[in-house]
């Protein structure tokens, strides 16, 4: 991951939030009118938006892709009530509620509670099937990114399961897939193979958690 580009995203953000700050410090101040506020909250609209991208970019930095970011919290909180809005700032993108149909379609039993704005959601179970691991349209379903962005979804999805090093490239679509694997490994992502974990077979790798 690249730090500057993440201090570069976390400056943005912090920009777009004391902006989004000060108009609504300056409202309080005024009488407010419908024409008025019309203009205000577009304003704070447009800064949201750019709050969004920022949120985006640092997880892309970080996790990679949306879909990603979004079973990464939901297996951290198994069980647990997860809000529309926190699945949106950890997604970074309006369309998450696609990600979660999508989660679904590979899988992951993930439920609905209530509904409209304040509607949660609940993984019910913090990993997949092994047949589901075991089946190659997993593998087809990880299609964006790059390299190193494909690796980390599928050891997502996969975990704790350990995973054979053939799928690893099939996924990753490279022959350098062992670079980007160890690229992720340097970051900080506990990827382990049989020299890390008696446990996994020769030729397999899982990944262990989420870093610290």
């Amino acid at each position: 991951m690249s730090r500057t580009n993440v201090a570069d995203q976390l400056d943005l953000l912090e920009r777009r939030l004391t902006e989004a700050l000060g108009l609504v410090h300056r409202a309080r101040r005024t009488e407010q009118t419908a024409t008025g506020w019309l203009t205000t909250s577009a304003e704070i609209g447009r800064l949201i938006a750019g709050e969004r991208d920022a949120l985006a970019g640092v997880r892309q930095e970080l996790l990679g892709g949306a879909r990603t970011a979004v079973l990464a919290y939901l297996r951290q909180r198994v069980g647990q009530a997860v809000t529309a809005g926190e699945l949106e700032g950890v997604s970074g993108i309006e369309e998450w509620t696609r990600r979660i149909r999508e989660l679904r379609d590979l899988g992951w039993d993930i439920e609905a509670l209530g509904s409209g704005p304040g509607r949660s959601y609940r993984l019910r179970a913090d990993h997949l099937d092994r047949s589901v691991v075991d089946d190659d349209a997993l593998i087809a379903q990880i299609k964006g990114g790059n390299p190193k962005d494909r690796l980390i979804e599928y050891l997502f999805h996969v975990a704790p399961w350990p995973v054979a090093a053939a799928r690893l490239e099939r996924v990753a679509r490279s022959a350098a897939w062992r670079t980007d694997l160890q690229t992720l490994i340097d970051e900080g992502w506990l990827i382990h193979s049989h020299e890390d974990d008696p446990g996994i077979p020769p030729g397999f790798y899982r990944l262990a958690r989420l870093e610290d």
